[in-house]
């Protein structure tokens, strides 16, 4: 028996009933709860996204409004990340222990609460602004450690991997949208800070939807077993870590986070440089075009991307049981060129520029549902929540927390003072190029990991049946 098992206490009886309840998935009734569930959970992912990115669609104007430089403007994600991050290892130990609901229910109360109380902060206290935004990332935190475990809980196999698709649409969707909303929003209201209105709005919605129409499953209830936590935070800790094709799945994740976190946010900025020079003069509509613009092909890329990805890693694996690192690994390592492509000809060719975007992010979005498929399957059940969130808390920390940071200081340290047009555009793009070179490590790590992939899923299939079996003596 597997030495994870003894962690673990079976909750299920021999009787009819409870087989029943454990199959109760496939009933109608729960089939309409499950359906509403990933409804909401979707709304939230979306909104999530939607709030994290309408900052960088009136990025400029938040440079103006406050004053600040390069540095400090990726200092704003920077700290949102960090503590999204920092916080991830506690909401994961929660989530493999209490309610996920109510964790949820909170995380989006918190996020709601500072993000319009940004809003109103001062122009002479940044400081302030950049601690709200800190406090969204913890609200953040709680929901992204919980979420992928409640799906997981509530669909299985090729279901499983076409909800998480969905639900991980909801990422360049709300990416693309806090674009777009954000940019005309502030356009409409001559003021950036109704950017950060708009989404608190819908987040107290979301929540009365999860107090009345969400029920939490019963974790590995998907999986054919209903097990009681028993084990400790630093056991499951211990065990996760032992798993290899965890590691190189979570530093492959870690090094696209890098180059996409600092794309994301440096991208519609550095376009709006592009744009400038290539038209000789500065307008204010065409910085809320390249916003609508950027925001739009991350919708489409990244809906395209996800889905694309989701398909064919699952028709490859049913050839290849390594199917979804390999999928992930390739697709990475193809979006290479197109990154080189975009950082050197956004000036000179504009309409190749916003192709090769596209192109970049189709390939580099394919991976997110895989990422966290390939999660659920080679971590039981009772140790998701706290796999997820070392997941977080790895890839933010060495990924898109740091980055945006790192770049706006590379970009200032080329600039060496200057102030004119080509020279601040020449210096980010200096700054931005060391973003494909961090992805490529990207690509790599994910094919590594295919040489772990089977067996560890294997164990972990392996340990929920025994805790199955040993429930039935």
């Amino acid at each position: 028996m597997p030495d994870e098992v003894s962690d673990l206490t079976p909750m299920l009886s021999p009787d009819t009933e409870s087989s029943v309840l454990i199959k109760s998935t496939s009933s109608r009734g729960n089939k309409y709860k499950n359906a509403i569930t990933m409804i909401v959970l979707f709304l939230i992912n979306l909104l999530n996204y939607m709030d994290r990115f309408a900052i960088a669609g009136v990025l400029e104007q938040i440079q103006d409004y406050f004053d600040i430089g390069d540095a400090e403007a990726g200092l704003l994600q920077t700290v949102f990340v960090c503590s999204y991050m920092a916080l991830a290892p506690l909401f994961g130990y929660l989530g493999d222990r209490y309610s996920r609901k109510l964790m949820i229910i909170l995380g989006v109360t918190l996020w709601s609460i500072t993000t319009i109380a940004g809003s109103f902060v001062p122009k002479h206290l940044f400081w302030l602004f950049v601690l709200l935004r800190s406090l969204v990332g913890v609200g953040e935190a709680s929901y992204s450690c919980v979420a992928p475990t409640i799906i997981a809980d509530i669909f299985t196999h090729d279901m499983r991997t076409r909800m998480l698709a969905v639900f991980n649409i909801a990422v360049p969707l709300g990416g693309g949208l806090g674009y777009i909303v954000g940019s005309y929003v502030s356009k409409t209201f001559h003021d950036w800070r109704w950017a950060l209105r708009v989404t608190p709005v819908f987040g107290a919605i979301c929540v009365i939807l999860l107090i009345v129409l969400v029920t939490e499953p019963v974790r590995g209830s998907a999986d054919g077993a209903h097990m009681q936590k028993k084990s400790s935070w630093l056991s499951d800790v211990k065990n996760v870590i032992k798993i290899k094709s965890f590691l190189l799945i979570t530093l492959g994740f870690t090094w696209v986070a890098f180059a996409l976190g600092s794309l994301s946010w440096w991208g519609p900025i550095f376009l709006q440089k592009a744009h400038k020079l290539a038209n000789g003069s500065e307008d204010s509509k065409d910085k809320a075009n390249v916003s609508l613009y950027f925001g739009m092909i991350t919708c489409g890329a990244g809906i395209i991307g996800v889905l694309l990805g989701s398909e064919i890693a699952r028709r490859y694996r049913k050839r290849n049981p390594r199917g979804d690192p390999i999928v992930c690994g390739v697709a990475v390592l193809l979006a290479i060129p197109f990154l080189f492509c975009v950082l050197l000809l956004s000036k000179d060719y504009i309409v190749l520029t916003w192709i090769f975007i596209f192109i970049a992010e189709t390939l580099l979005c394919s991976n997110w549902a895989l990422i966290t498929d390939m999660l659920m399957y080679i971590i039981i059940p009772t140790r998701r929540s706290t796999a997820s969130s070392i997941l977080i808390f790895i890839m933010h920390l060495l990924g898109d927390a740091s980055s945006p940071y790192i770049i706006g200081e590379i970009s200032d340290f080329f600039r060496k003072g200057a102030d004119d047009d080509l020279s601040n555009w020449v210096s980010l793009r200096n700054a931005l190029m060391l973003t494909p070179f961090v992805a490529i490590l990207g690509g790599a790590a994910f094919l590594f990991a295919a040489m772990f992939i089977i067996q560890d899923r294997r164990r972990a299939e392996e340990t929920i049946e025994s805790v199955d079996d040993d429930s039935q003596i």
